[in-house]
């Protein structure tokens, strides 16, 4: 199973864009596990503080960051090279 933490903040221009990818692939995919955190919220600042996140939106797809609004292209390579290499 690939998990991918999805970081937003409501003020985020690229941050729905970025959740619709990662929902369209783990429709796609159902072994994603897919995780949304925004930046909103206490827990979420300090969810982002715990992982190193500075902007948003940045996914970590186990463990491995990324940052800003991916193709749907590189996200699905990253998931696969994710799921190869065990995160």
């Amino acid at each position: 199973m690939t998990r991918i933490r999805l970081f937003t903040h409501l003020i985020c221009s690229g941050c729905a864009e970025a959740l619709a990818l990662v929902q369209r692939l783990a429709a796609e995919e159902p072994e994603i596990q897919v995780e949304v955190i925004s930046l909103a919220s206490a827990a979420g600042r300090t969810a982002a503080q715990e992982a190193g996140v500075v902007v948003v939106p940045t996914l970590l797809i186990d463990g491995e960051r990324l940052t800003g609004v991916p193709t749907l292209e590189e996200l699905r390579a990253r998931v696969q090279h994710a799921t190869r290499t065990g995160g």
